[in-house]
């Protein structure tokens, strides 16, 4: 008896911790979309997409450190530092006809993988996501030394993804 109960006790606490952290996420908002982020990420300034005009940048949020950097590539425009970890999101004007990255549910059940991104030499991955007659590109990236929380916070803040209001 007395371990169920030191077993409910731990689950409560459990439940609690993730109710406190949960509450405290902000959501970061641009460019008609947003992120729900962990207290100490930033939004990005996003890099200069040219010549690319469809898909366009519409919000990058990181941990201290990211920053955009002039590279050939939309989405590894930014230094990741080796402990950070980056979500940049992508939208085209349109709907794709046609998808080769698995939807938002892959952001629960993949793994990152090493140069997943060209220019990029961290550990990536992308899904892509249909809302309201449009595409949405959702793409995390994450240095060599990031630790199990920064991963953990990257991939939640990949999933919150949602359309502002």
């Amino acid at each position: 008896m007395f371990r169920r109960a030191l077993a409910a006790v731990a689950a409560g606490l459990v439940v609690v911790g993730a109710a406190v952290a949960a509450d405290a996420l902000r959501t970061v908002e641009g460019n008609g979309v947003s992120l729900r982020v962990a207290p100490d990420w930033v939004r990005v300034p996003r890099a200069d997409d040219r010549p690319v005009t469809d898909p366009r940048t519409l919000l990058v949020v990181g941990t201290h450190g990211v920053r955009p950097i002039d590279t050939e590539c939309q989405v590894a425009s930014y230094r990741v530092p080796a402990d950070g970890a980056a979500v940049v999101v992508i939208g085209w004007k349109g709907k794709l006809g046609v998808s080769y990255l698995p939807g938002k549910e892959a952001l629960f059940a993949k793994e990152l993988e090493r140069g997943f991104f060209e220019c990029f030499d961290g550990r990536g991955i992308a899904a892509q996501v249909e809302l309201r007659a449009h595409t949405y590109q959702l793409n995390v990236m994450v240095g060599d030394r990031a630790d199990r929380a920064t991963v953990a916070e990257a991939m939640a803040t990949a999933r919150s993804f949602a359309l502002a209001d």
